[in-house]
C-alpha cells in the first residue's frame, strides 16, 4: 500500500497542535496527577485511527510536567511543558516538542525567564513576555482553569510559538451532550476563532461533570479532511 508521507505528517501534526486536552479529577487543580487516553480518527484519502495519551505529574522540584504522546506506523510526536501553577494561574517554564517522521526529526524548545520577561527558542531568538504569556501546551490548562472558575463567553490567550507571540481566541457556542466510551457527557462547546474568512473549523467540548476535561475535539480542513478526538479513558 502506498502512503502519502506529506499528508501523514500534516495529519499527525494537526491532531497534536489542535488538541486542547487537560483533565483533573478533583477541585484541587494542581494537586492530582492523571492519565487520559483519547481515540484519534483521521478522515481523508488515507483514513486511520490512533491513540493520544496525556499525563500530568509532579516533579521533585515542585513543578508540574504536562506531556502528550501520539504515534502511528510512520510518525510519533512528543510534546511537553514544565509549568508552575499558583492559584488559578498557569505559568510556563520550559516547552519541548519532538516529531519523528520516517527517520527525520523536528524539534522545538522554548525556555521562559520570568525574571527578565523573555523567552528563548532553539535559535536563541528572544521573545518578549507579558504577565500571562503561555506556550502551545500550557495555555490549554489555563483555558480549563478559566472554564472551571466560571468564565464564559469569549477567551483570549497570548501564546509563544517559535519566535513570536500568537493570539488564540475561543468563543462559547453552547452546551451539548457528547457520546463517549465513558458515557454521555454534558459538555460546554467552544469554537476556535480564526476570523470571519477562515476556511478551517475547530470545535472543542469540555465535560462539565469531570471538571471540564476535554470530552471531544473536531477539526475540519478547507479541503474537507477532518480530524477528531474522543475521550476514551481517564484515571
Amino acid at each position: 500500500m502506498q502512503v502519502n508521507l506529506s499528508s501523514t505528517k500534516r495529519n499527525i501534526s494537526a491532531i497534536c497542535c489542535a488538541t486542547l486536552l487537560s483533565c483533573f479529577s478533583t477541585a484541587s487543580f494542581a494537586a492530582d496527577a492523571f492519565q487520559a487516553v483519547y481515540k484519534a480518527n483521521v478522515k481523508e484519502k488515507l483514513n486511520f485511527s490512533g491513540t493520544l495519551k496525556r499525563s500530568l505529574s509532579q516533579q521533585a522540584n515542585g513543578q508540574w510536567l504536562l506531556k502528550d504522546n501520539i504515534s502511528s506506523l510512520f510518525a510519533s510526536i512528543e510534546e511537553s511543558t514544565a509549568i508552575k501553577i499558583t492559584g488559578n494561574k498557569v505559568q510556563p517554564l520550559k516547552y519541548h516538542y519532538l516529531r519523528k517522521v520516517v527517520g527525520k526529526k523536528k524539534k522545538r524548545d522554548i525556555d521562559f525567564d520570568w525574571s527578565t520577561k523573555q523567552a528563548t527558542n532553539r535559535d536563541n531568538k528572544k521573545i518578549a513576555l507579558s504577565a500571562n504569556t503561555q506556550d502551545a501546551l500550557s495555555y490549554q490548562l489555563q483555558l480549563q482553569l478559566d472554564l472551571k472558575s466560571g468564565k464564559r463567553g469569549k477567551f483570549s490567550y497570548n501564546v509563544a510559538k517559535k519566535g513570536s507571540i500568537d493570539v488564540m481566541k475561543f468563543i462559547e457556542i453552547g452546551t451539548e451532550v457528547v457520546d463517549t466510551p465513558m458515557g454521555k457527557l454534558k459538555s460546554i462547546k467552544l469554537k476556535l476563532d480564526r476570523g470571519s474568512n477562515a476556511k478551517r473549523e475547530t470545535f472543542i467540548w469540555f465535560s462539565i461533570k469531570h471538571n471540564y476535561i476535554i470530552s471531544k475535539l473536531y477539526q475540519k480542513e478547507s479541503d474537507g479532511d477532518s480530524y477528531s478526538l474522543v475521550l476514551n479513558k481517564l484515571s
